[in-house]
């Protein structure tokens, strides 16, 4: 596998969202002079990278608080892709409403529905609210913004009160300030850089005892440090799943390239999913 010298300083990268959102300053961490284009959903960032419409496309991966975002790992059995590198953005939610508006008046609170999880205690403590689930915690600012209305907030980035013209309420309103979102940076082609050091793969294994100890078993033998194990229903089958790993590792370690051959010539599905570093 061929080594990058240097991650590019500017590419045109799809978000979903829109403008303030958290894939937004994840897109401006890994990049210094991103053009952005703006996509509705999660599976409109893989079609736009799998079309070629973007070189890039940034999705979020996990929460430190609401753990992972199913829906894209769902959508990463449905295409083709490469992770090119992935970034940890602190998440810090505010209350934000239209200019004049006070607490008591706030009878809607619009939002993605994993910022309204990150907020609940904070939501508890109000009376008779409404919640209203948005696709992305910019497009809830946007919203609020539009309808010109004082009694309706959102719960979205700080950074989205000057971008929408709306005041701040009420800053970091988590349940917890230790709250980070991993997002991962993605490609149509497979792209590794100096200092890649993570190694993230999707496999199945045989509908029978001892196989997923097995196969993880593999890595173990030469030393490599599991991080992350998820597994995913896949879609038709009875009660069998789709696994994705992350582990410590460089892929064009001659130990690692032997066992990522045996892998591929096994009857199970398994796909290399990237080497890369974290930001």
């Amino acid at each position: 596998m061929c080594i990058i010298n240097e991650f590019p300083k500017t590419a045109v990268v799809a978000c979903q969202g829109t403008e303030g959102a958290y894939s937004q300053s994840a897109c401006k961490k890994l990049f210094e002079q991103p053009i952005i284009m703006y996509f509705d959903s999660f599976d409109a960032v893989f079609n736009a990278v799998d079309k070629g419409m973007c070189k890039y496309g940034i999705l979020p991966l996990e929460n430190s608080l609401h753990g992972s975002v199913t829906e894209v790992y769902d959508l990463m059995r449905r295409y083709s892709f490469s992770i090119a590198r992935t970034a940890k953005v602190k998440i810090n939610h505010a209350l934000l409403a239209n200019h004049g508006s006070f607490a008591p008046q706030i009878k809607e609170i619009y939002s993605h529905e994993q910022a309204l999880s990150q907020c609940s205690d904070f939501i508890k403590n109000l009376q008779n609210i409404k919640i209203t689930s948005c696709a992305n915690t910019a497009v809830a600012a946007r919203t609020v913004s539009e309808s010109g209305r004082n009694d309706f907030a959102a719960i979205a980035n700080p950074n989205c009160a000057d971008l929408y013209e709306l005041s701040i309420i009420s800053l970091d309103i988590q349940n917890n300030s230790n709250n980070y979102t991993r997002f991962i940076c993605i490609s149509k082609e497979t792209e590794i850089y100096p200092e890649a050091d993570k190694v993230s793969l999707m496999f199945t294994v045989a509908h029978k005892p001892g196989s997923l100890y097995e196969f993880l078993g593999k890595f173990a033998n030469i030393g490599v440090n599991l991080s992350k194990l998820e597994s995913r229903p896949i879609p038709g089958s009875d009660f069998e799943f789709m696994f994705y790993a992350e582990m410590d590792a460089d892929a064009n370690s001659a130990e690692i390239a032997r066992l990522f051959k045996q892998l591929y010539d096994a009857p199970e599905y398994f796909t290399f999913l990237g080497n890369y570093s974290e930001i």
